[in-house]
């Protein structure tokens, strides 16, 4: 299983919504909202519509897996 932490702040909620409609598990873990993938957990920048300070630091809660791919356009975990 992938996952990823966010902080559940209001700046994330599109990330999140995102994630949800997308079909990846979402819970609240505390302050952060875990957010789970059996297999690749895949977000477009576009689609979440975050500033880029923002979407580089939707890893700073942390995640579970490993980081295939980050960029301006496109953040991709995997199982490790």
């Amino acid at each position: 299983m992938t996952t990823l932490y966010v902080l559940d702040i209001p700046e994330f909620d599109d990330l999140v919504r995102v994630a949800r409609d997308t079909g990846y598990g979402i819970r609240s873990a505390g302050d952060y909202v875990e957010v789970t993938a059996d297999g690749p957990l895949v977000l477009a920048r576009d689609a979440v519509g975050a500033r880029p300070a923002i979407w580089f630091a939707a890893l700073t809660g942390g995640y579970s897996g490993r980081l295939v791919h980050l960029d301006e356009d496109e953040l991709c975990l995997d199982e490790g």
